[in-house]
């Protein structure tokens, strides 16, 4: 059964067996054409010299960018170097300044107490001589204090004129406490009724008049007492009014008002306020030493 086969693949010719066209499918698992030893495929050649180009470009860019620092740097070097240690300076200054600042505050809080010790001691002049210090010293909150305590100390020692002056200089503080500035008015006015215009001392107060103003009702009450001084009692009672229905008036102030504005409807004029409506922040004496036992 082979014989006729092997007949016929033995009258083949060699030749024309070449040119007959091979089956795809065998084709396809026929490898690809293997390039010769030693050559390399153009795109891997491509890539290859795409990394190195690549690479020279970088160490270019490097090298140019290291010129440029020098340069700047050469330029500008010496500002740099100056801004930095500025800055340095400026920190360090800034700190060294808040230590001292604190170290100053301290040490005025130390003259503040030692002044009210020697005050509640009954040594008024010595006191406010301590205080005299602090009133010329860089600390703004114990200056304003200092100057409120010894502006009282001066009215129990009848130095009116040294008191007023320590309230003018206390109000004109611009770096005063808003609230310290406002009651150096009202002590300044308080104690000048007598001694002052009255209208001009009730212009004075006119800040003071505003309803949400801490010291409305003490104001108030001034207010009534420098229009009887004008001689406008009806005004006067009218202001003392005003007070009395104020719920931050407090129970003293309103059965003072109440006790002015009769007398000011009877047409009596009341004597000057012997005492100021509100005294300065000095410290309250010291509780007196207990009896000794038999």
């Amino acid at each position: 059964m082979f014989g006729h086969v092997f007949k016929a693949l033995a009258g083949l010719n060699p030749r024309k067996m070449r040119n007959l066209p091979l089956n795809t499918a065998k084709d396809a698992a026929l490898p690809a054409k293997i390039p010769a030893k030693g050559k390399k495929d153009k795109k891997d050649k491509k890539d290859e010299t795409d990394h190195e180009l690549e690479g020279l470009m970088s160490e270019i860019e490097s090298d140019l960018q290291a010129d440029e620092f020098k340069k700047i740097w050469k330029a500008y070097g010496n500002l740099i170097v100056a801004f930095v240690v500025l800055a340095l300076i400026a920190v360090f200054g800034v700190q060294f300044y808040r230590q001292r600042e604190a170290q100053q505050h301290e040490a005025a809080g130390r003259a503040y107490e030692t002044a009210l010790k020697i005050s509640n001691e009954g040594k008024r002049a010595e006191a406010i001589k301590e205080l005299g210090v602090l009133t010329a010293g860089n600390d703004e909150g114990y200056r304003s204090l200092a100057r409120l305590a010894q502006a009282a100390l001066q009215v129990q020692e009848k130095n009116v004129d040294g008191a007023v002056a320590n309230y003018k200089a206390l109000a004109a503080d611009q770096k005063a406490d808003p609230v310290l500035r406002d009651l150096a008015v009202l002590l300044r006015v308080l104690h000048s009724i007598d001694r002052e215009d009255a209208k001009a001392l009730e212009a004075e107060l006119t800040p003071l008049l505003a309803p949400d103003n801490a010291f409305n009702p003490s104001a108030l009450e001034l207010q009534a007492l420098l229009a009887a001084k004008q001689g406008d009692t009806p005004r006067a009672v009218k202001i003392l009014a005003t007070v009395s229905a104020d719920p931050n008036a407090s129970a003293a102030q309103r059965e003072r008002v109440g006790d002015l504005s009769k007398m000011y409807q009877f047409g009596v004029m009341p004597p000057p306020p012997a005492a100021p409506i509100m005294s300065a922040p000095i410290a309250p004496a010291p509780a007196a030493a207990p009896a000794a036992k038999p």
